[in-house]
């Protein structure tokens, strides 16, 4: 069968099918997150220096305290661990002050979490969790860069 694909005609071969690639999975990032010492001072700080204020805030019964920020489109959350986090998600998560993690929404979580999983990459122990926009889990630091990931399938 012939068929004219821009301007040129193209003979279909057959039985030599392209694998088909899976859909991506990420759909758009949500925030990145900054890890802060004193979420308080942090806040005051942006405020003075960025003039932009919180957005709203969250807390978490695990330890985490957070405070949104939106600016120009892009959300920033400052991120202060207040709990037992490394005790109860491991070392991924402890405490490294500056950039953490870069978020994605995803569609289904569940579904995202068994392609990265098969894909070769790990998921943090003691996730998914409820987090602050919907359900969440965090990702082993990607090979290549060391970036953190979070997926989040947004309620």
């Amino acid at each position: 069968m012939t068929r004219i694909v821009r301007g040129r005609a193209r003979v279909a071969r057959r039985g030599r099918r392209r694998p088909r690639r899976p859909p991506p999975l990420l759909r758009e990032v949500l925030h990145a997150g900054i890890v802060v010492e004193d979420l308080e001072a942090a806040v005051d700080r942006w405020t003075r220096l960025f003039g932009v204020r919180a957005a709203g805030r969250w807390q978490s019964d695990v330890g985490v305290k957070v405070a949104f920020f939106d600016v120009g489109g892009t959300r920033i959350e400052l991120v202060e661990y207040t709990g037992p986090i490394v005790e109860r998600f491991g070392p991924v998560l402890a405490r490294r002050e500056g950039v953490h993690h870069l978020c994605f929404r995803v569609e289904d979580l569940a579904s995202a979490l068994k392609a990265v999983v098969a894909r070769g990459l790990g998921v943090v122990p003691g996730f998914p969790v409820d987090g602050a926009h919907g359900r969440i889990a965090f990702l082993e630091p990607e090979p290549a860069t060391g970036l953190i990931v979070e997926l989040c399938e947004v309620r």
